[in-house]
């Protein structure tokens, strides 16, 4: 059976429009003669669409996240991300219409409905795809394990953990060390599915695998204060030599800090601290925390500007985008 994708290559305009042609928007600007060649061609293949109860909500988004309420009040990073979505959806007329949480295992019985599903965070492909079945115009968020070629936009991470090691090796450090967490992806019911290795991870030990002359550890977590400040307890008893921590986070970097602190080591004269995110409070920190920019509000308000570009344009394009984070350098590292 032909899918909407295959349809619209056929009829030269993009998946969206196949759908706004079947939905009968009529808000949608599209040339008599581009509509019938539209329907020709659903009428040709004998297109079926999705099945759907009742007719679609054209301009309403569905977002489909990881995170339960309470991790995303208390996660900086995905609330700012999720006001991004909102942000960009009201921008281009359309709204969030309903949130589900994948740790609160959703019926999620009308996502025909809506017109395009944004995912947010770590999902796995088999879910993926099962949600492309209910509904084929989809965007995914932040999304580091994902191998499928579907429309996404994802913050560098790679580049910037890469940018990191560089300026530590610049200066001749080589005892350094990460404190990280995993990725956790969540399915349809709610339960945990796997732990995936963060990029950074990966990359900090593909790093000190290939140069002899320097030494690594790694202590991965939760993506908390606490787990910084007893990962950081740990290193300096066990690694004392350590010149350098790498925090994957602004949240677990404040624990590093504070634990610096505590055991009187010289930040950055001793040990030099670098982390990512910039949230708001990495500024306040003693000493200011030396931090990655991560584009997060932007990483949502994309999302939602492909997806909508597919909604509304006459051509079918993938679009998949890789946004640059900026460091920002203060005191916690000699960069």
């Amino acid at each position: 059976m032909i899918n909407i994708r295959q349809l619209a290559k056929l009829a030269q305009v993009s998946p969206g429009v196949v759908s706004r042609v079947l939905s009968e928007d009529p808000s949608l600007s599209i040339s008599p003669e581009t509509r019938q060649r539209v329907l020709d061609m659903i009428k040709k293949y004998n297109y079926q669409p999705t099945r759907r109860n009742g007719r679609k909500w054209v301009h309403s988004l569905c977002v489909i996240t990881t995170l339960s309420e309470e991790e995303e009040v208390n996660d900086t990073y995905f609330r700012v991300m999720m006001q991004g979505i909102s942000q960009a959806a009201a921008e281009a007329h359309y709204k969030v219409k309903t949130i589900y949480r994948l740790p609160e295992a959703p019926e999620m019985n009308d996502l025909p409905k809506y017109a395009g599903l944004v995912l947010v965070g770590a999902i796995e492909d088999q879910v993926i795809e099962k949600l492309r079945g209910e509904n084929e115009h989809l965007v995914l968020a932040d999304n580091q394990i994902s191998e499928l070629v579907a429309n996404q936009v994802s913050p560098n991470l790679a580049g910037m953990i890469t940018q990191t090691l560089d300026q530590l090796n610049s200066q001749g450090l080589t005892h350094i060390a990460l404190i990280g967490g995993r990725l956790r992806s969540v399915g349809f019911n709610g339960q945990l599915i796997h732990q995936h290795e963060d990029i950074r991870e990966t990359l900090f030990k593909a790093t000190v695998a290939k140069n002899d002359a320097l030494t690594g550890h790694t202590e991965i977590g939760e993506w908390t204060p606490a787990f910084g400040y007893q990962a950081t307890q740990k290193l300096v008893s066990d690694f004392p030599d350590v010149q350098a921590i790498i925090a994957a986070s602004d949240p677990i970097a404040m624990g590093v800090i504070r634990c610096l602190h505590d055991l009187k080591v010289a930040v950055p004269q001793k040990v030099q601290v670098t982390s990512f995110d910039d949230l708001d409070f990495a500024k306040y920190l003693v000493p200011s925390l030396t931090t990655f920019q991560i584009p997060t509000m932007e990483i949502g308000t994309e999302a939602v500007r492909i997806l909508v570009a597919e909604l509304e344009s006459q051509h079918s394009t993938i679009r998949q985008l890789t946004l640059q984070g900026k460091l920002i350098n203060r005191e916690t590292a000699l960069f």
